[in-house]
């Protein structure tokens, strides 16, 4: 979370408090007075049954992570959360709600607990609310058939051409159980459906994650001078290293060139651009007329040419780690994440309002639970109608 937001967090709650020094007094008169969204957020603060209603929305998430962090930032003991809020607990209240807020999340990625997320789990859909996706996803075979990954138990799904094909744990591993050079080489492809996630061992040991409306078309055994493979959608790779055989990833015109690394692919053909964010090791991004390679920390954005830039490489896989994470993010993207991750449909999405968002939201959280999060903002309200969300933006 942003320094800047935590500061506004904790001038407010010290002005309800009432432990604002002079100087920071004139500093809250300056940010009450530079927009008038801010005197609307101070009166809903100031409003005791909407500052119990929002406290009991945030005790349906991971509370106990959420009030380390915030103790952490404020360099005091971290009480318990109890509802209703007493006055010893008010700056406390207060900075939480303002964390929500101001940066439309519970906390920042940066104090988030490696392996936690904002919800503990999913709750049972009730009323106009959907579920967040799983794990599922279908192989097709090189005859042609189609394998329904979801419901199957762990064991064999088929063994060929010295190649055992295996669902393990919730993933679906290629072994070579036959050595030899006359081994037959034949292509499947797995695919997720919107909703849908799923991660593949490849034969040479390579792991590939894939998020939801994605798909990975691939041989079932490396020969030849290359690795090659073809993806769809968005996949994160952790590619076995063999310098004698490159790995190779063909997304639509982008190509993308490793000995052995760790990166994240997207390349949904809605997202305008192909990004490819490098996590270790090495990767040459091309496509077809020009080239470049990245290094840890860099992201390729791949159109007309290829233009490297610094990012979060936490934000590009947060998908793959279980969450959502959007830093200062258009409303639009992240309608595209949700209506993926869902499958849900959005009215009007030509005419979702320009805002943006900071956040980070576990991807095991219910649809609602997500846009109330979003709607702390107090600029927007949202409605789930079956499988659609509607947008109003409040005036």
């Amino acid at each position: 979370m942003e320094d800047g937001a935590f500061r506004k967090a904790e001038l407010i709650s010290k002005y309800l408090s009432g432990d604002l020094s002079p100087g920071e007094q004139e500093e809250f008169r300056q940010w009450l007075d530079a927009d008038a969204a801010n005197g609307k957020l101070l009166a809903e603060l100031e409003n005791e049954e909407q500052l119990d209603r929002d406290l009991r929305f945030l005790s349906d998430v991971n509370s106990k992570a959420a009030w380390e962090n915030v103790g952490a930032r404020i360099n005091n003991p971290v009480p318990e959360p109890r509802l209703p809020v007493y006055l010893g607990y008010w700056k406390y209240a207060a900075a939480v709600l303002i964390f929500g807020l101001l940066s439309y999340a519970v906390f920042d990625a940066a104090y988030k607990p490696k392996g936690s997320v904002v919800v503990t789990e999913a709750k049972q859909a009730v009323g106009n609310d959907v579920l967040p996706g799983g794990d599922k996803a279908t192989l097709t075979l090189a005859d042609g058939s189609i394998v329904s990954l979801e419901d199957m138990e762990n064991g064999t799904v088929r063994e060929e051409n010295g190649i055992r094909v295996s669902k393990k744990d919730g993933q679906i591993v290629y072994e070579l159980v036959k050595q030899g050079n006359n081994t037959a080489v034949t292509y499947n492809t797995i695919t997720t459906p919107v909703g849908g996630q799923y991660s593949i061992v490849l034969p040479d040991g390579s792991r590939v994650w894939l998020n939801s409306a994605s798909s990975l078309h691939f041989p079932t055994a490396f020969t030849g001078q290359n690795r090659d493979v073809e993806l769809t959608g968005e996949g994160y790779f952790e590619v076995a290293k063999n310098e004698k055989m490159p790995f190779m990833v063909q997304a639509g015109k982008t190509n993308v060139s490793v000995l052995g690394t760790h990166f994240n692919l997207m390349a949904y053909a809605n997202e305008g651009v192909t990004k490819t964010t490098l996590l270790e090791g090495s990767v040459k991004v091309g496509n077809g007329s020009s080239s470049r390679t990245i290094v840890p920390g860099e992201q390729a954005l791949t159109g007309e040419n290829v233009q490297v830039r610094t990012v979060d490489t936490e934000e590009a896989v947060a998908w793959k780690n279980g969450y959502f994470q959007f830093e200062n993010e258009d409303l639009r993207t992240i309608m595209r994440q949700l209506k993926r991750w869902y499958n849900v449909d959005v009215d009007n999405e030509q005419q979702i309002p320009d805002k943006h968002f900071t956040a980070v939201i576990s991807r095991n959280t219910n649809l609602a639970q997500v846009l109330r999060m979003l709607e702390m903002s107090g600029e927007l309200e949202f409605k789930i109608e079956g499988n659609r969300i509607t947008i109003q933006e409040n005036k």
